[in-house]
């Protein structure tokens, strides 16, 4: 969650360039977010070849996003390869900053909110819509332009899993919509993108923040609260309150409707 035990927003940032403490931090984070299913597969099966389709997406899947994160932060922001390395990791569930996050670019903001908000892995310590979510998006629009079923590894992803996928999407972006306007309301004197980062930090449950945070009206913080709970619950427990009811017997006579 990134509390910050050593006061005045300093989080990490003195140690910036301990390579040890930042190396060591990386590897709990990264270690936590992959999920106890993942965590046990690999003690077991110790390849990645044999591995089950939900390791292989979560590792692959963590990967790219460490990456990409890595390349697109360093791009944006004056800071080190380290620097970036360690952003990257930690905005998908932990919180931690080794550099102050309120002076980062707007472009640098933005590529940590998607970060949190696709966040870690199921079954994991993280928050967010998970890795694994992602990936079977990337894989519906893939299959979408190819004409093929979607799949990955050599095996086929279900209509369900994909189903799952894009109603988790839209709730949490619902979810992060609503409430970055209910932000913009209760706090008009601070930038979009400060009260969109505090929001989906919270959704996130991530604790990253552009130093905002101590300054909001009690308002704006019930938000904040309200944001942080429903992120903590998960994206589905929203979909169980749908998926939860028995199934309609009711059909209807289906027609074409235009899509874009």
């Amino acid at each position: 969650s990134g509390f910050d035990i050593l006061g005045g927003l300093r989080n990490l940032t003195p140690y910036y360039d301990n390579v040890l403490l930042n190396l060591t931090t990386c590897f709990l984070i990264i270690f936590g977010g992959l999920g106890f299913l993942v965590i046990l597969d690999i003690l077991k099966q110790k390849r990645f070849k044999k591995l089950m389709l939900h390791s292989k997406v979560v590792i692959v899947t963590s990967i790219g996003l460490i990456l990409a994160g890595t390349l697109l932060l360093k791009a944006t922001e004056d800071i080190s390869w380290l620097g970036a390395f360690f952003q990257s990791v930690s905005a998908r569930t932990a919180g931690f900053s080794t550099y102050s996050i309120g002076s980062f670019t707007n472009a640098g903001l933005f590529v940590l909110c998607l970060l949190m908000f696709i966040g870690a892995s199921p079954g994991s310590t993280g928050g967010g819509i998970k890795t694994s979510t992602f990936f079977v998006l990337i894989q519906e629009v893939r299959s979408t332009f190819t004409k093929r079923k979607a799949s990955a590894f050599k095996r086929g992803i279900s209509d369900s899993n994909i189903s799952k996928a894009g109603l988790i999407t839209i709730l949490s972006g619902t979810v992060v919509c609503i409430a970055t306007f209910l932000m913009c309301v209760l706090e008009p004197d601070r930038t979009f993108i400060q009260l969109f980062f505090e929001v989906v930090s919270a959704f996130g449950t991530v604790g990253l923040s552009t130093g905002i945070t101590p300054d909001l009206c009690w308002g704006a913080k019930l938000v904040i609260i309200f944001v942080m709970f429903i992120g903590r619950l998960g994206a589905m427990t929203l979909v169980s309150m749908w998926i939860g009811h028995s199934e309609s017997n009711v059909q209807y006579t289906e027609e074409t409707i235009s899509i874009g």
